[in-house]
């Protein structure tokens, strides 16, 4: 197990509590904490870290701010999109496509996981159950929840990434 690893399981609820300060939201600091587990798994071999608490730490405050600057966007696009509606413009048609084509690969790519990654993805997503709520009404630990949600979302966040 590399240092950054162990870093972060031994500072996880540390962490977690972290991200709600920053998120104002229990289920954006979960996906924001297995974003940052994510991305340690990615490039924790290339870190040399003197302090692996604070790298951590660093990347989750760094997934956060990505969150909020996307999310920004996203919504600035949603509201631009509405306003578009509003005054009976169609959207553009590139817009339009490309939206269409990002669906189909994260429909198609949700669709290969196996079914039970993506209930539970769905139960979160569309139902707003906690982990725990799933958890319990599934009969299955929070961390075998956590475990198909950090599935399903790097598949997404593959996804995304390679239509950027």
């Amino acid at each position: 197990m590399s240092k950054l690893t162990a870093a972060f399981l031994a500072h996880y609820p540390d962490l977690i509590r972290y991200l709600r300060r920053r998120t104002h939201c229990p289920e954006l600091a979960q996906d924001c904490a297995h974003d940052t587990w994510l991305r340690l798994l990615e490039k924790g071999k290339q870190v040399q870290a003197d302090n692996h608490r604070a790298y951590v730490f660093k990347v989750a405050a760094n997934i956060a701010a990505d969150w909020y600057r996307r999310h920004t966007r996203e919504q600035r696009a949603v509201d631009g999109y509405a306003l578009s509606i509003a005054h009976h413009h169609a959207p553009d048609t590139y817009e339009e496509v490309l939206a269409k084509e990002i669906l189909q690969r994260l429909e198609h790519a949700l669709m290969a996981q196996s079914p039970r990654s993506v209930r539970i993805f769905m139960m979160h997503r569309c139902e707003e159950l906690s982990y725990a709520q799933i958890a319990q009404k599934l009969g299955v630990s929070e961390s075998t929840i956590e475990k198909h949600m950090m599935r399903i979302l790097l598949v997404a966040h593959h996804v995304l990434m390679t239509t950027a």
